[in-house]
């Protein structure tokens, strides 16, 4: 990284530059309505720089439930978070 600095000719500049990736984390679902039949977007963001956790997806899956009154199917991605989490097989179990 090369920055710029205001330092004196012949004083070797100490310059802290702090860098972030600059990265947000979402955990998202689109649903659509069986009677309006129109798509809609769920979303949760994560703090800065955090990573999404199962403990973040079974927050967000009863976020939705709260949401969504019926039925529901979810399909995931390819994320290891739904397939090996044992906090989401255990909400899963609880709600079928």
């Amino acid at each position: 990284m090369v920055r710029r600095t205001y330092a004196p000719r012949g004083k070797t500049p100490i310059v802290e530059a702090w860098h972030r990736k600059g990265r947000i984390s979402a955990i998202s679902a689109v649903t659509v309505s069986p009677v309006r039949r129109r798509p809609n977007l769920v979303f949760r963001l994560l703090g800065d720089d955090a990573n999404a956790h199962g403990e973040d997806t079974v927050a967000f899956l009863a976020q939705l439930r709260g949401e969504i009154k019926g039925p529901m199917t979810v399909l995931w991605d390819q994320s290891r978070i739904h397939e090996r989490s044992v906090v989401v097989k255990a909400y899963l179990a609880r709600h079928p």
